[in-house]
């Protein structure tokens, strides 16, 4: 069991997240970082889940921290995991060692100070947290209430409750991933996408202009729409059949799905990355997609640092997810 001393900016309980709603109006959310937390998971012995945004096994939740500020007490002696940003995590004072299992013991304490490299740091406890399902899955949905604890981020006083292990702690200790897989967070980012639904609403110099300028994350921007600052982008010639569904205004089109990871540009200005909390409809043009595996690069991405878009083909965004899951795993693993 933990105890949440300090919640921070916002930490949430994530799990892998809820699929399969998006005809409903409820966003899968989980991770904004789904390797992170997949190896979180496994470094403590716990079921990282399975196929990020289709498959229909959550597993295990661990918590999700946003730049700095949680501070948890340990009320029993358990194994850990921090993975993620580096938010100069500290257990009782002293540096805890990321992207490895610790062991932790009654009243140590955990705190999360400030975010050196990256965004979002995951923090995953053996046996994983006890938190009601909702949809079959533990993941927070704050707009939406749902999931975690009662539908929001943790405040201090919160009590994480853990399930039991699935292996012995003496056997989960001193586990880490392998060096070769550890991720680098810089203070640039290059994002793949693959172009479309509506690329063909925008003038071509447009869709050139997207994947050569460099985009600044703007601060209004959290797990449901990710906002980035650059040039005006312009749209052809309006037909006829939008103006009379859709209105003057030439970036709506009728509603429209949104993919997870769709980039609407709503006026031609500052597109927005619709991330895991995002909304399922729209009727904003999307000029482009970022391919599921590199949602992580969106969700590492602080405010003010740089981005730059790649269009790929949908076949090369298939093989990135299906490297991206296959790295989480237990052959990504070592003992010491």
């Amino acid at each position: 069991m933990l105890e949440v001393l300090a919640g921070g900016l916002q930490s949430t309980i994530q799990d892998v997240g809820r699929p399969g709603y998006l005809a409903t109006g409820m966003p899968p959310s989980g991770p904004a970082d789904r390797f992170a937390l997949g190896i979180a998971n496994l470094l403590v012995g716990n079921d990282p889940g399975e196929r990020y945004l289709v498959g229909r096994r959550p597993g295990a939740a661990g918590v999700e921290v946003l730049l700095s500020g949680l501070g948890l007490r340990v009320r029993a002696e358990t194994v850990i995991a921090v993975s993620g940003a580096d938010l100069a995590p500290t257990l009782n004072g002293q540096p805890l060692a990321m992207w490895q299992s610790v062991r932790v013991r009654p009243d140590d304490e955990v705190l999360f100070r400030r975010a050196r490299s990256g965004a979002r740091a995951y923090l995953a406890v053996a046996g994983g947290i006890d938190v009601p399902l909702f949809a079959g899955s533990r993941a927070t949905n704050v707009r939406a209430f749902v999931g975690g604890v009662e539908g929001r981020a943790l405040k201090p006083g919160d009590l994480l409750r853990t399930f039991p292990p699935r292996r012995a702690i003496g056997e989960l200790e001193g586990r880490r991933l392998r060096p070769d897989l550890l991720p680098v967070f810089g203070h640039r980012w290059r994002v793949r996408v693959v172009l479309g639904p509506q690329d063909d609403l925008f003038l071509p110099e447009s869709i050139d202009a997207f994947l050569r300028h460099d985009w600044e994350l703007s601060s209004t921007s959290d797990r449901m729409g990710c906002r980035y600052i650059g040039p005006a982008l312009e749209f052809k010639p309006r037909p006829a059949y939008l103006v009379e569904q859709a209105g003057a205004d030439p970036s709506n089109i009728v509603d429209d799905t949104i993919p997870v990871g769709g980039i609407q540009v709503p006026g031609g200005v500052e597109p927005i990355v619709l991330h895991v909390d995002g909304p399922s409809l729209g009727g904003y043009a999307k000029i482009a997609t970022v391919i599921s595996a590199d949602l992580g690069k969106v969700g590492q991405t602080r405010p003010g640092q740089v981005t730059s878009f790649q269009a790929v083909s949908t076949d090369a965004a298939v093989l990135a997810l299906r490297e991206l899951e296959q790295s989480i795993a237990e052959t990504s693993i070592t003992s010491t």
